[in-house]
């Protein structure tokens, strides 16, 4: 049986890949994410140590999402939660969907790029990295941004 938690994040997949439904997605998957901050009081953090810790605590378990390493400015994570969009290809559809991710980031001090997505062929986890607000994220590529299809 699913949880009602892979049913919620089926709907806002299949929306997010609907042009005439991603009006909708964005602002549920954006009122979801500040919902979560309030529940876990989300607060800006000052290192990415501590940035990477307030986005992994917002989730359940850290075998599903978990910050790996941290290389100096940058935490870099992973997000194993089997995600509807795997082996699609719609990495676009991925980069909405992460909105949610992006806003408790947004909450902890933080930029949050998707690096590589599940929605890759191939790929069975999401590599993304949390960098604070106040420095440039130019040389963390988006999974989105590389695809040759840009929706």
């Amino acid at each position: 049986m699913k949880s009602l938690f892979d049913r919620g994040l089926a709907m806002l997949a299949w929306m997010t890949r609907r042009a005439w439904l991603r009006p909708l997605a964005g602002p549920l998957l954006v009122l979801s994410a500040k919902a979560t901050n309030l529940l876990f009081g989300v607060r800006a953090q000052s290192d990415a140590t501590a940035i990477g810790r307030e986005w992994e605590r917002t989730f359940p378990s850290k075998k599903i999402v978990r910050i790996t390493e941290v290389v100096g400015d940058t935490a870099f994570g992973e997000i194993h939660v089997r995600c509807p969009l795997r082996d699609s290809g719609d990495v676009h559809a991925c980069w909405r969907l992460m909105a949610y991710d992006r806003t408790i980031a947004k909450a902890a001090g933080a930029n949050f790029v998707v690096l590589a997505s599940q929605a890759e062929p191939g790929r069975d986890f999401c590599r993304v990295a949390l960098r604070a607000s106040a420095l440039p994220i130019a040389d963390l590529t988006p999974a989105h941004e590389r695809s040759a299809d840009r929706q």
